[in-house]
């Protein structure tokens, strides 16, 4: 058995996948860290009106009505005016022991509507034992029923834990917490044993695998385990959190991560606060899909990464050796690659890379895409280079090296003429050729593809000279599904794409991405208008004929 934290990494993973994506979200809120897992929900009274709202546009006004009826069958002799919630714990041999802890208000009404079930049978001192093949046990507590699979887990449920629940779910529906630290040690070294033996089974069946290629899939396992370890011991807490808010017509996820103090991760977060964007002028307020994300690389990380590419281009290299046409041809691709490998590293050690999009539909699709370089002279020898190639080789790939300079940067061409069999679709989209036009100034290279892509990329080159050192963003990205349909319905009709623009013609059909830093944690808000959804159900059922789910 080798190091802790490999089991202790796949025990978080393996209780998180479960629950939520470990991603970030506000998470401020100091309650809940006792447990492995806490799940709040907010009161039924404010929660059912933003649940039947979500039926409704999901599945109409039918769906609503049947969400109501199940909640109110179900909930009698409840406290709808307050919250409920789960909490997981992990007994002595690395078993969930969730408590489920309902607001009580009348126990005989509840356990009335339980009758199909059977009769809870009173085992004095607020105990009750129903037997539904299984047996399950209920405590009253106060104003609080705690329900589990074992007499010890609600004997033992320490009830001020039901305090934290309100505070939970003061911004959210449903809020769920993960806390990694609170992983037993015995579970962590079970699981370890566990993977290991997996992986080493996994390795002896891979017989394709020369001696090379085993050892570079051992250190890019270990790496990983490594990148795991370090995240989980680096984070407080992992959250997710559900709001629908019916007045402005959206519904919030928000995905969140707390950072322990003084780790790489909490100083990351810090230093990103601080950190200027080179490429926010690419995305377009409007647009029909627009993104941009900073990442912060830190120097141990360059190791790991160096070791990962350096796998890939192992593989990399067995794929040329195997379709080359020569052996002078398979050394200049290797050479291309290796180069390419080269730019990329001495990018990451810059200790930040930055890359942005924009899409338009106005008139034709346009793409538009951004990336900070260490060097673009090294990306521009290495295009002439390639040119270089294509031409010695004849090839229909054409790439024109610097054909032209605009606010400071190089200009440069791709042409790739599209195969005679090609879709006519495609054709109506890019034309008989896909045109890229290609732009380097000294720290970064951007793209433009589309019929107007040389306006594109001039457009593009004089909106980044105008913001040359805005406030980094952790991530931000907009799509209007809207435009996005009417664009493809431009390109071809079909029933379920008629149906969504319908729904989407007055417009609440975006999907925002939104991302924050604090004090040692970071934020990422996906907002879906009511649209959106709206619009996904419309095409499903326009999709099977128009009928109902």
């Amino acid at each position: 058995m080798k190091k802790n934290w490999i089991g202790r990494s796949l025990a978080v993973a393996a209780i998180s996948a479960a629950v939520i994506s470990p991603s970030n979200c506000v998470v401020a809120q100091e309650s809940g860290d006792s447990s492995v897992v806490t799940v709040a929900l907010a009161p039924i009274d404010t929660m059912l009106p933003n649940v039947q709202h979500l039926a409704r546009l999901v599945a109409g006004g039918t769906g609503a009505g049947t969400v109501a009826t199940i909640l109110k069958q179900y909930t009698g002799g409840l406290d709808t005016s307050r919250p409920a919630g789960v909490f997981v714990d992990l007994d002595e041999t690395g078993q969930p022991t969730p408590v489920a802890v309902l607001p009580l208000k009348d126990i005989q009404e509840f356990f009335g509507q339980l009758a199909i079930f059977g009769e809870p049978e009173d085992l004095g001192d607020g105990l009750y034992q129903l037997n539904l093949g299984n047996s399950i046990y209920m405590r009253a507590a106060g104003e609080w029923l705690l329900v589990a699979q074992t007499e010890d887990a609600v004997m033992d449920f320490d009830t001020e834990a039901n305090k934290t629940l309100k505070g939970l779910v003061a911004k959210y529906d449903i809020r769920v917490q993960v806390n990694p630290q609170n992983i037993p040690d015995d579970l962590v070294d079970f699981m370890m044993s566990q993977i290991e033996a997996g992986i080493e089974q996994g390795m002896q069946q891979n017989s394709d695998m020369d001696d090379a290629q085993a050892e570079a899939a051992r250190k890019q396992a270990e790496q990983m385990m490594n990148s795991i370890q370090e995240a989980i011991d680096g984070t407080e807490k992992f959250v997710f959190g559900l709001a629908v808010n019916k007045a402005e017509k959206k519904t919030m996820l928000d995905f969140g991560t707390k950072f322990v103090a003084d780790t790489k991760f909490a100083k990351q977060v810090d230093k990103l606060k601080s950190s200027k964007s080179a490429l926010s002028g690419i995305p377009v307020e409007g647009s029909t899909m627009s993104g941009i994300a900073l990442q912060l690389i830190a120097p141990e990380e360059i190791a790991q990464m160096q070791s990962t590419i350096d796998a890939s281009m192992q593989a990399a290299i067995k794929q040329i050796d195997e379709n080359s046409k020569d052996e002078a041809s398979a050394k200049r691709a290797k050479e291309f690659v290796s180069k390419f490998i080269e730019i990329v590293m001495e990018s990451a050690k810059q200790g930040q890379m930055e890359t942005a999009l924009n899409v338009s539909t106005d008139k034709n699709l346009s793409i538009v895409a951004g990336i900070t370089v260490a060097d673009a002279k090294k990306v521009e020898a290495l295009a002439a280079e390639a040119s270089k190639a294509l031409a010695d080789e004849g090839a229909p790939v054409k790439l024109q090296v610097n054909t032209g300079k605009h606010a400071g940067a190089n200009l440069h061409k791709l042409t790739a003429p599209l195969p005679p069999e090609a879709d006519e679709k495609v054709r109506k989209i890019f034309g008989d050729n896909v045109t890229v036009a290609i732009a380097t100034s000294p720290k970064a290279v951007h793209l433009a593809v589309g019929k107007d892509c040389d306006a594109a990329i001039k457009a593009t080159l004089d909106r980044v000279a105008a913001k040359p050192s805005s406030q980094g963003e952790m991530m931000k990205g907009r799509f209007s599904l809207g435009k996005m349909l009417q664009f493809v319905q431009s390109i071809e009709s079909n029933p379920a794409v008629d149906a969504m623009i319908e729904t989407t013609a007055n417009g609440g059909d975006n999907v925002m991405i939104d991302s924050q830093t604090g004090d040692r944690q970071s934020l990422v808000r996906i907002t879906l208008e009511d649209n959106v959804l709206k619009a996904i159900s419309s095409g499903a059922r326009a999709a099977q004929g128009g009928g109902g789910f």
